[in-house]
């Protein structure tokens, strides 16, 4: 994974602690890039950081998912 790639995970795991949701408008806007790009950084997220967020199809963005409420 290049340097752009990492920044773009890193953000993104800054946002969904932040603010508690992220889409892949967030990421086009933040960085420049396609929506298709956008798409695959959030792939690749969901991969790396497995239950780390989830989708809310109502509210078509990711959502964090709070693993303390889990224990």
């Amino acid at each position: 994974m290049n340097w752009f790639a990492q920044h773009r995970q890193q953000w993104i795991t800054e946002t969904l602690h932040v603010f508690g949701f992220i889409n892949r408008g967030h990421l086009q806007r933040k960085f420049g890039i396609s929506e298709p790009q956008a798409s695959s950084d959030l792939q690749a997220y969901q991969v790396a950081h497995a239950g780390a967020m989830k989708y809310d199809q109502s509210l078509k963005r990711y959502v964090a998912v709070d693993r303390r409420s889990d224990q």
